[in-house]
């Protein structure tokens, strides 16, 4: 394993103008943006350089009401540029898509600053999953989809101690897919106290992976942890594969410990799009339960976020096109999967589905849950604030200048 550096000194912090989307500082400095509020919405955005947006680039923005009123990064805002974000233990990390490249947080100092953080960087592998386990850790799982490269890592990131923790290896081929083939997994979650990895299989060519091979199974890779090794694959054939390339999206875990499943099924599959359970403590498929949502005549399923209770905010296909990390014409629903019902979310239009993953927010009480799309009618990105129990929305905050949001959470300011 190569050495990797963590970076993890004392911060020394310079304060900036409200008037400023970002503050001079000389090399002793983080990177700073001022609010007031104890908690405040965070996000990153792609500023499209026009004169009212400012200037071109990446930026984690805040903002204290989604509600209403218009942001943009003029006067607000840090420069970014990290490709995926993940939220844990009250920052955003900005994780690079490069060979190996470092992990940064953005949070709130004890002043209530918004700050990179350049001195709590750790440096990590090329993620091509990631995910939460617990409140202070950051489970990354590398990129590897081809055959020639078949052998994956899978980091074990504290984010509390600033320090990789553990990492585990295996060779995805011949671990999980089967000789001759090889899969892309799509997600990583905490079931449990075991992590769920969804997968595809695939042919392994290219660098890429190629064309998925299998389109008739769910498929679920399962490690433990903190180890982090292979316990065992389940699958199903009433299913299909769970989630795209770099969603992260496809599991989901209930009030109860269950964990559903969904998977889209599109035009080459046998089977209709749908949901599945995994029973708490069983790490199996449960067999007495399927949901079959295309049948309800509401469309496939494209994504979903857990909500509260059983309740989960999902996008629906409304065109033929299913998509794949991107693409097609979908609406919002709540789907209750324990009384098996789709609602439709009153109040917000039909759009083009977001790339890779849906951008959501959802209040701790659940009753509030915030939901970002490009409006087919300006073609602008707004905030819908949706009501859970009356399924319906309201259009709020409108983004100014933004060319795509590429995450969205709420942070508490002045703890970190």
């Amino acid at each position: 394993m190569k050495k990797r550096t963590l970076l993890n000194s004392l911060l020394m912090l310079g304060v900036c103008s409200t008037a400023l989307f970002s503050c001079s500082k000389d090399k002793n400095d983080d990177n700073t943006s001022v609010v007031e509020n104890p908690s405040t919405f965070v996000f990153v955005v792609n500023a499209d350089g026009s004169s009212e947006g400012g200037s071109a680039g990446s930026y984690v923005v805040n903002v204290d009401d989604v509600s209403k009123g218009q942001l943009s990064i003029i006067g607000n805002g840090i420069p970014s540029n990290e490709f995926y974000f993940n939220v844990q233990n009250n920052y955003v990390f900005g994780l690079t898509y490069s060979n190996e490249g470092p992990m940064t947080p953005y949070g709130f100092n004890e002043k209530g600053v918004l700050t990179r953080f350049d001195r709590k960087t750790i440096n990590t592998i090329r993620p091509g999953i990631y995910g939460n386990y617990g409140s202070k850790n950051i489970v990354i799982g590398s990129t590897n989809r081809a055959l020639t490269n078949p052998v994956a890592t899978l980091l074990n990131v504290d984010v509390e101690a600033n320090r990789i923790q553990n990492e585990s290896t295996l060779n995805l081929s011949t671990d999980i897919a089967g000789a001759g083939r090889m899969i892309a997994w799509t997600g990583l979650f905490q079931v449990g106290d075991k992590i769920y990895v969804p997968y595809q299989i695939t042919e392994g060519v290219g660098n890429w992976g190629g064309e998925i091979v299998e389109q008739n199974k769910a498929t679920i890779a399962i490690f433990d942890y903190p180890g982090l090794k292979l316990v065992k694959k389940i699958e199903d054939d009433r299913g299909s594969y769970i989630g795209n390339w770099g969603s992260n999206q496809g599991i989901g875990v209930s009030a109860n410990g269950d964990a559903y499943t969904w998977f889209t099924a599109g035009e080459k599959s046998k089977n209709k799009s749908g949901i599945l359970r995994i029973k708490k403590g069983t790490d199996e498929f449960d067999k007495s339960y399927y949901f079959n949502v295309e049948d309800l005549g509401k469309g496939k399923i494209a994504r979903g976020n857990h909500l509260s209770g059983d309740k989960y905010l999902m996008t629906m296909y409304q065109t033929a096109e299913t998509g794949g990390t991107a693409g097609g014409k979908v609406n919002l629903a709540i789907v209750d999967v324990a009384q098996k019902t789709v609602v439709e979310v009153k109040g917000a239009p039909d759009h083009d589905q977001s790339s890779y993953n849906n951008k959501v927010y959802t209040e701790k009480n659940g009753k509030t849950a915030y939901y970002v799309l490009q409006d087919p009618a300006d073609g602008e990105f707004y905030v819908y604030v949706i009501d859970v129990a009356t399924a319906k929305a309201t259009k709020g905050l409108k983004f100014v200048g933004i060319s795509d949001v590429n995450a969205f959470s709420k942070l508490e300011t002045g703890v970190n």
